[in-house]
């Protein structure tokens, strides 16, 4: 019994340091540039020891990757929680939990775009999504698959951009206006 109490504990500190380790590089990031940061920035604003950093990475990028990491499990937990074959045929509610999700922390989101670079984590939330609708009963039937492939890689691409330029204030359209928007849009392509 005492030894599961201990062990409870030691998981809350240790979920508890990664937070403070977390919030500390994102606080600093708003800040200055990702390169400019060490890890002592991070521990004197986390208000931790060296060592508890150490103990669960290895340097700053690491935290970053993590926290890039978590944003895409949100990505994948945002899906699964409907069938493909419904977002296929009703893409609204899935964009408006994408646009409250964004909304939530937009800051945030707009900071760790510019400094992870919107190449590689447009490219792999485009995978998680072209791999999430490829198991749709939809997909799997089209009668031109190569067709479908090539109108889903172009409508989850856009989407994407679309979201980026919606993060980064490049486009003229709101998060909450985006869902709509972007259902019409995407009905306009399937229907062709």
């Amino acid at each position: 019994m005492e030894e599961q109490k201990r062990r409870k504990a030691e998981y809350r500190s240790s979920i508890r340091s990664k937070l403070l380790i977390r919030n500390a590089l994102v606080s600093l990031m708003r800040e200055k540039p990702f390169e400019k940061i060490t890890v002592t920035d991070i521990v004197k604003r986390a208000d931790i020891n060296r060592g508890t950093f150490y103990a669960h990475y290895k340097d700053s990028r690491q935290v970053l990757d993590k926290i890039r990491e978590d944003a895409l499990e949100e990505v994948g937990k945002a899906l699964r929680v409907v069938s493909p074959d419904r977002v296929i045929e009703n893409p609204e509610p899935v964009l408006a939990a994408a646009s409250e999700f964004l909304n939530r922390d937009i800051s945030y989101y707009r900071m760790l775009v510019s400094v992870i670079g919107v190449g590689g984590l447009l490219r792999e939330i485009r995978g998680i999504i072209s791999d999430y609708l490829g198991q749709s009963e939809i997909v799997r039937q089209a009668p031109d698959k190569t067709r479908t492939a090539c109108k889903l890689d172009f409508i989850i691409a856009g989407i994407a951009v679309f979201y980026y330029d919606v993060v980064t204030g490049a486009s003229s359209i709101s998060l909450e206006a985006a869902p709509s928007f972007l259902s019409d849009i995407i009905k306009s392509i399937s229907d062709n």
